[in-house]
């Protein structure tokens, strides 16, 4: 891609847009506050770009009602634009029904800033419910089929929360507490492996990549590895370059993409050269 094509992206497109889907207490909002690095809640605004009272929005969503056209901006990090499918965990068909109807009617615009670049899809790890009927639903459903190559990030949330529940799963099966403790994270990754990651990898559509966060309510914890495989994620050269322009909070990232992608172009055209 040449710089004036990536100037032209820019200028038809100044934001990323990412549908984040997860049942309640996946640990969304703390991820997308450690994305942005904002240690205030997103602004909400409605499509039609009138800024929402959140109080109002918490007290629908306790009804159960949200409009998951809704956007969620951070001013961190502006040029993030988050759509939040809550209420997806319930299961209801009507709440399936409208992220899929949500993901065609991005799909089908032919405008890239109103497009759905991304999905982000959280699952936490501290259950005993590893999928939900919503979950399978989703993984069987052909989310790509107006053509448009956006990837879904499956984000294993609350890993910590399982490393504990290994431990006391080896106490229980008579280990002694140092035993445990050295052992849980063994256990741990196997109870990933089985329960979460195997029946997805299984799943008709399965994710473009998956990601596991531990710690998240520690100041030191990042969210660099969901960042990088979301760049990697993204086989369109105008979104990539679009993904790694908003990365204003992470300079490593865009050093690192662009070694990356000028070092892959540098590849290729070695490869035509002397075939």
């Amino acid at each position: 891609m040449t710089l004036n094509s990536a100037i032209d992206v820019r200028s038809k497109c100044k934001h990323f847009r990412i549908l984040v889907i997860g049942r309640a207490n996946a640990g969304k909002t703390t991820l997308l506050k450690k994305v942005c690095r904002s240690v205030e809640d997103p602004e909400i605004w409605s499509p039609s770009g009138k800024k929402i009272d959140a109080s109002v929005v918490e007290g629908s969503d306790e009804r159960g009602i949200h409009d998951i056209e809704n956007q969620l901006i951070f001013k961190s990090n502006p040029q993030f634009v988050f759509h939040d499918s809550r209420g997806f965990e319930s299961g209801s068909v009507g709440e399936v029904d409208n992220v899929k109807k949500f993901i065609a009617k991005r799909a089908a615009s032919r405008e890239l800033s109103k497009q759905l670049h991304a999905i982000w899809y959280c699952m936490p790890t501290d259950t005993n419910r590893p999928s939900l009927k919503a979950d399978e639903d989703f993984f069987e459903t052909d989310m790509k089929g107006h053509g448009k190559a956006f990837p879904v990030i499956v984000v294993f949330t609350k890993y910590d929360g399982l490393v504990i529940e290994a431990e006391s799963q080896l106490v229980a099966e008579g280990r002694d507490e140092k035993e445990a403790e050295d052992e849980a994270p063994d256990r741990a990754r196997a109870i990933l492996a089985t329960n979460f990651r195997e029946p997805l990898e299984r799943a008709k559509y399965s994710p473009s990549e998956h990601v596991v966060l531990a710690d998240m309510d520690q100041e030191s914890s990042d969210c660099k590895d969901l960042i990088e495989k979301t760049a990697n994620a993204l086989t369109d050269d105008a979104l990539r370059l679009l993904f790694v322009s908003v990365q204003q909070n992470n300079i490593d990232l865009c050093i690192y993409c662009a070694i990356e992608y000028y070092a892959m172009k540098y590849v290729h055209v070695c490869s035509v050269h002397y075939a």
